[in-house]
């Protein structure tokens, strides 16, 4: 009776990074914004699921990462022969005005993109296809951008100590507190600062 030889055990395998899905882009992004993003894409494990469920759910979608503005969130979605395009105007109130971190702001308005393309909660505001969101989807962005925080300040504890509240911030229009400086939180290592615009 032949003896049956199992092959040695095998060292278990190493785990490399997590493979990081992109979103697919359009030309056009701001590239501080867009280094900003790929920094916290690299860092918070719930914005890589975001962005993975973003990516997947609707192969037609390009997206631009421009600055916001405004005190609200803003996207414009243009139709285009083959595809269209949705460019996310990231709200930079809050850390160019209010000394806060630049990153949660990407990562709430992915998450409201998210809420756009994969669930369509959202109102047309005007014909030239700004949206509108819903409080729900509003009030999740921001349960969402506490998390993304959390995962941040784990990373990068010292830069990003003794954030502002967003909701808050949100809420006044991101008008600045009296007792703070006014200076703008230090982006990420590496990642350019844009003209402003």
């Amino acid at each position: 009776m032949p003896i049956s030889l199992q092959p040695p055990p095998q060292p278990p395998a190493l785990i490399g990074p997590e493979s990081v899905v992109e979103l697919p882009m359009y030309p056009g992004s701001d590239p501080m914004i867009l280094a900003t993003y790929r920094w916290v894409l690299a860092h918070s494990p719930s914005l890589r699921e975001v962005v993975r469920r973003l990516a997947r759910a609707d192969k037609k979608a390009r997206f631009r990462l421009v600055p916001g503005l405004g005190d609200r969130y803003d996207f414009l979605i243009t139709p285009t022969p083959v595809d269209y395009e949705i460019e996310i105007q990231v709200p930079i109130l809050g850390w160019t005005r209010c000394e806060d971190a630049l990153e949660p702001w990407i990562a709430s308005s992915l998450f409201l993109a998210l809420e756009v393309v994969e669930k369509e909660r959202y109102r047309d505001r005007s014909a030239r296809g700004y949206l509108a969101f819903l409080d729900g989807s509003l009030h999740g962005s921001f349960v969402f951008q506490r998390k993304v925080r959390q995962e941040l300040q784990a990373v990068e504890a010292e830069r990003l100590k003794d954030l502002p509240d967003g909701p808050g911030l949100y809420r006044s229009g991101f008008r600045p507190s009296p007792q703070w400086n006014r200076q703008r939180r230090a982006l990420p290592d590496g990642v350019p600062l844009s003209a402003e615009k």
